[in-house]
């Protein structure tokens, strides 16, 4: 991995362990084993490397929600599942966006990541509301101004589910009558998708056949891992799925003096999974997620 990633990737994992606020040089330099030379010559500033940090984990949200709009034909479905997207229940994605708001206000570059995903969150949206109209469900004279209130009502539900209380069906349920209020419709209410069973954890003993030459495990391999504990998480739960999307993002390589990989998966009860690699020390190696189809 070049080091300017292996930056990149520290900066990550100490925002999701600690927060923006503890993302200092010292510790991001600290967690990826570099000297605050190296991330001076990547990088113009600390901010610059959390921003880019923090649009790493923006871009793998806005891919999945992309991946939900495309499934349903229906507008009206296809909205209810775009609102559904956000989560509610997911508390350590949405620490994440609301440490970043917090952040925001002090951090110019931090601000413009999360304009800039913003914009690609409102996109789709209005892009739902504006086949909508085409399609004769509703009536909207400006899609794009629709979707920047609901993009809104999205984060406000969100801020108050993660730190006031509110419960995730409770979001649920205003989001789609605030849409629905937009719109002069009813939105039908978010298909069940049940999850297969509790989070799973297996550990896999790391193998000399897994190693490239350099002596970490090819990427590949640690895809297969992914699917190993994946598929430990469903036949514990007796069940079976076909896997419709997954995305990975590569933290830090994993080599043979790791040992043992730890592979956990768990569902989201929005038929994603969020799934990890880490090492036996707790050092997070891998990142996944994967769109489910339940077939038993």
């Amino acid at each position: 991995m070049p080091r300017r990633d292996e930056l990149l990737t520290a900066a990550r994992e100490v925002i999701q362990r600690n927060g923006f606020a503890s993302a200092t040089v010292g510790e991001i330099t600290r967690t990826a084993g570099a000297s605050l030379g190296l991330l001076n010559y990547h990088f113009a500033s600390k901010d610059d490397v959390v921003a880019e940090a923090f649009a790493a984990v923006a871009r793998e949200e806005q891919a999945e929600l992309a991946d939900v709009s495309r499934r349903y034909a229906d507008p009206a479905e296809r909205l209810t599942a775009v609102l559904e997207a956000s989560d509610w229940a997911d508390r350590a994605s949405w620490r994440v966006w609301v440490d970043a708001w917090g952040e925001a206000v002090r951090t110019e570059a931090l601000r413009e990541t999360l304009e800039r995903f913003n914009a690609g969150w409102r996109a789709v949206v209005a892009e739902v509301i504006a086949d909508g109209v085409r399609a004769g469900r509703w009536r909207c004279e400006d899609p794009d101004d629709a979707a920047a209130r609901l993009v809104m009502v999205v984060d406000g539900l969100g801020l108050h589910a993660t730190l006031l209380g509110v419960a995730p069906e409770r979001a649920s349920e205003w989001a789609r009558r605030l849409a629905a209020l937009e719109l002069g419709i009813e939105l039908p209410a978010p298909a069940p998708v049940p999850s297969p069973g509790p989070a799973h954890e297996i550990r896999i003993v790391i193998r000399g056949r897994d190693l490239d030459g350099d002596g970490t495990v090819d990427p590949s391999v640690v895809v297969s891992y992914l699917q190993e504990g994946r598929t430990a998480w469903l036949r514990a739960a007796g069940r079976a799925a076909a896997v419709g999307q997954l995305s990975v993002e590569f933290l830090r390589p994993l080599t043979g003096a790791d040992e043992v990989a730890v592979v956990r998966c768990a569902g989201t009860g929005t038929g994603r999974t969020r799934e990890t690699v880490a090492t036996a020390g707790g050092t997070l190696v891998a990142s996944a997620s994967a769109t489910l189809e339940l077939l038993t």
